[in-house]
């Protein structure tokens, strides 16, 4: 036994049955909506099975991690794709499913996962001309909905990636790779929940899908802004490879700045070690050991020599101080803020950063 309801010009009407329950249910000007949340098996089965939708062949009670996947048949339509929703408190992308099966007369929806798209749909079923579109217009609201939370999870998306390429171009030396490769990790995911959709989209806009669920002008919208997210899905992931390109080309920066920098103190120490060398080979006749001035004339020479390196090596840029606790970024906006101070005629034109 599950729940669905009956959908006409007069409104909706609640129902409880069985699959074989489904098909005189619906008469010519009404039609019947199942919606499973986390269904049991048999239910499922039943149900399609009583629509004749079960040579579509999929089962998202059991299957988790699917590809979103598209059968168009001269009858009848499977479309599963990925719900998504974005955490920004650990920077993960979460993915659930929504399976549809249609025949253009009755709707059977599978979901799995915390985003529910089809509540907001429930909620229009009050309106006779939402109720008058029948099943396409049904079918094309589930997918707006679904879209549109790529939306919402591809903002937070991209504000993360932006935050990291900051962090990453501040100045501070702190191996990102970790954070770089999560990030890339959950792009790749989204993208594997959004990607697979795209030739749908494409046959939508061209209008060779041959479906009514599939075709009219809300489905050309939302078709579109479908291709816009794949866009900015790809933009992310370019962005994160060209960072990640980059940190290792700073890592290495860094460590051949080390290594110019311990090359640079080494000579520096070498000349008082040559010279504590010279003088501890216990020669007979090294007239420099009974001078008055001998002790002072060599710390003279040693530092003379010492300070000079150090001076050439300091003006080559091989004595590099960095600065750990403030960043470059932290300090050109320091800069900037100094410069509107200044210039307050100018602050109006300036445009602003949000943190």
């Amino acid at each position: 036994m599950f729940d669905y309801m009956v959908v006409g010009p007069a409104g909706v009407e609640h129902r409880r049955g069985e699959g074989a329950d489904l098909p005189a249910a619906a008469g010519a000007d009404s039609f019947v909506w199942a919606a499973f949340d986390e269904p049991g098996l048999p239910d499922l089965v039943a149900a399609l099975e009583a629509l004749g939708l079960d040579h579509l062949g999929v089962d998202p009670g059991r299957t988790v991690h699917r590809r979103p996947k598209v059968e168009l048949t001269e009858d009848a339509v499977m479309l599963l794709v990925k719900t998504v929703w974005y955490l920004e408190d650990t920077r993960q992308v979460e993915t659930g499913d929504l399976a549809l099966y249609t025949d253009g007369r009755a709707l059977v929806t599978v979901r799995r996962g915390v985003v529910d798209p089809a509540e907001g749909v429930r909620k229009r079923l009050g309106e006779a001309d939402f109720r008058s579109e029948g099943v396409p217009g049904i079918v094309q609201a589930l997918f707006d909905a679904v879209v549109e939370e790529y939306d919402g999870a591809i903002e937070d998306l991209a504000d993360d990636v932006s935050d990291l390429e900051q962090a990453v171009f501040s100045g501070l030396r702190v191996d990102r790779n970790e954070d770089i490769y999560f990030l890339i990790r959950e792009t790749l995911e989204f993208q594997n929940a959004v990607q697979p959709l795209v030739p749908l989209a494409h046959m939508i806009k061209e209008r060779r899908t041959g479906q009514a669920a599939l075709q009219g002008g809300r489905m050309q919208d939302v078709a579109g802004h479908l291709i816009r997210i794949d866009g900015a899905i790809e933009t992310c992931m370019s962005l994160l490879t060209t960072v990640l390109t980059a940190h290792q080309g700073q890592i290495g920066t860094w460590q051949n700045d080390d290594m110019r920098r311990i090359s640079a103190w080494a000579a520096i120490a070498v000349v008082p070690t040559a010279v504590a060398g010279i003088y501890g080979m216990n020669f007979t006749h090294m007239p420099e050991l009974h001078w008055r001035v001998g002790y002072p004339a060599v710390m003279l020479f040693i530092g003379v020599v010492c300070f000079l390196l150090y001076r050439g090596f300091k003006r080559n840029g091989w004595l590099l101080h960095i600065d750990d606790d403030e960043s470059q970024w932290e300090m050109r906006e320091r800069s900037e803020g100094r410069n509107r101070d200044a210039v307050p005629a100018l602050w109006p034109c300036l445009p602003s950063r949000t943190p």
